[in-house]
């Protein structure tokens, strides 16, 4: 972990990147950045382990982080992948608890740590941050139903499939298909879908059998029929 030097710059306002204070005036933002401690992390580097004490809203400046926990056996399940502008630890700022999972880097990062007694007066001084925070963390909450739904309701195919669906969202319409350029390993894809990198590359094989998408590589996936994907 090192300092940032890049958010040293009184220039560069990290809060601008955090859709809970996008409301805010430049001197509001100021005065957010002025709380803020910059970090930047490594690939592989632990920004919290599970146990640890929440003391501070990270914020994603550049790069990526997940959250994940790990089983008795040493597997990891991934429950959150953040990027650019998306903020964690939120739930620590309340009450005196413990970090309930790992936050890693999965890339160099640029993060912004804001600490929790500094946040809360905050709070005091500009109520509207205390409901965009709680719009977003209703938001979070509608997602993670969803996770735990499809993770003890749904065979390893069909999260594969919901995964698929999700990313063509993002993807390049082609004449081959829908393009989805992959930032996860299959080993990170597989924590993700809680299941082993064997099951995900045999379950992506077997699509291709069928026709419904295209590998290229390990990176790049064409879906070629989104119909039968979305049936699956």
């Amino acid at each position: 972990m090192a300092l940032c030097q890049e958010c040293s710059n009184t220039d560069h306002i990290c809060a601008r990147t955090v859709p809970i204070f996008s409301f805010l005036d430049p001197a509001g933002l100021l005065e957010v950045n002025r709380l803020i401690q910059p970090r930047e992390y490594n690939r592989g580097e632990l920004l919290f382990a599970q146990g640890d004490p929440g003391t501070y809203l990270y914020i994603v400046r550049s790069g990526r982080v997940k959250l994940y926990t790990v089983s008795a056996e040493g597997r990891q399940q991934i429950i959150r992948i953040l990027e650019h502008g998306d903020f964690f630890g939120e739930l620590a700022l309340f009450q005196d608890r413990q970090q309930l999972c790992y936050a890693e880097a999965m890339e160099r990062s640029g993060i912004c740590l804001l600490p929790r007694d500094g946040f809360r007066a905050l709070l005091e001084q500009e109520p509207r941050i205390a409901l965009s925070l709680l719009t977003a963390m209703s938001a979070r909450l509608e997602q993670a139903e969803k996770f735990i739904s499809d993770l003890t309701l749904k065979n390893v195919e069909e999260r594969l499939a919901s995964w698929l669906l999700v990313m063509a969202q993002k993807g390049v319409p082609t004449p081959a298909g829908i393009r989805i350029t992959l930032d996860l390993t299959r080993e990170e894809l597989a924590h993700l879908l809680g299941t082993t990198i064997e099951t995900v590359s045999r379950r992506l094989n077997a699509l291709q059998a069928e026709g419904v998408i295209t590998l290229q590589g390990h990176r790049t996936i064409f879906i070629t029929d989104s119909k039968k994907l979305e049936s699956l």
